[in-house]
């Protein structure tokens, strides 16, 4: 695995780092309630909690489009990646997430963060040595499942009312824990070993 790709694989530790602020600052704004409002409701508010949301979706979605890049250098090279075309669509739609306000069609660029489902099994699909002892690949196949279902969840309105800031965290935690898992599993794997 080249340098460069190792660097852009690796800096997707970034991505939940980067939502990590937006999922527990909600615990201590008044007259907002952390279990039935979505994270870019706090978008409204004012700064810095506003920019807090902001800030943290557009940092997650250029890490994610930054590992996307990273995916097609493991392809021995720049070549066709299909994780590199999802992943770039969701760092995207993330960095349209934190530029967009709730509300404006431009938030979350017409709903391309619902590639997300996508990248885990597209990686793991691609670049199957990057699954060392075949945990990585439970991880991805699970995070892939939890993330569409979630996305169905909201989809056809079974999502509990009461519990839908609840529900997109839990799933903001899986998704993008996943690229932790992902910088993790190709930084543990021989030199050429994430390729497919």
């Amino acid at each position: 695995m080249s340098r460069l790709a190792d660097a852009l694989i690796r800096q997707a530790y970034i991505a939940p780092l980067a939502m990590l602020p937006p999922i527990v600052i909600g615990l201590f704004v008044a007259d907002y309630n952390w279990l039935a409002q979505h994270m870019s409701e706090l978008q409204l508010r004012a700064a810095p909690i506003a920019w807090t949301i902001r800030i943290g979706a557009a940092t997650a979605g250029v890490s994610v489009f930054l590992f996307a890049v990273g995916c097609l250098f493991l392809r021995c090279g720049v070549q066709f990646s299909w994780t590199f075309l999802a992943a770039a669509l969701f760092g995207a739609g993330m960095v349209g997430n934190g530029v967009f306000p709730i509300g404006s069609p431009l938030h979350g660029l017409y709903g391309l963060p619902i590639f997300m489902s996508l990248v885990p099994a597209f990686f793991v699909a691609e670049f199957p040595r990057a699954a060392p002892g075949g945990w990585f690949r439970h991880v991805s196949l699970a995070s892939a499942f939890v993330s569409l279902a979630y996305l169905w969840g909201m989809l056809i309105g079974i999502e509990p009312e009461a519990y839908r800031g609840a529900t997109q965290r839990a799933a903001t935690l899986v998704t993008f824990g996943w690229y932790a898992a992902a910088a993790f599993a190709v930084h543990q794997t021989p030199a050429s070993g994430g390729r497919a």
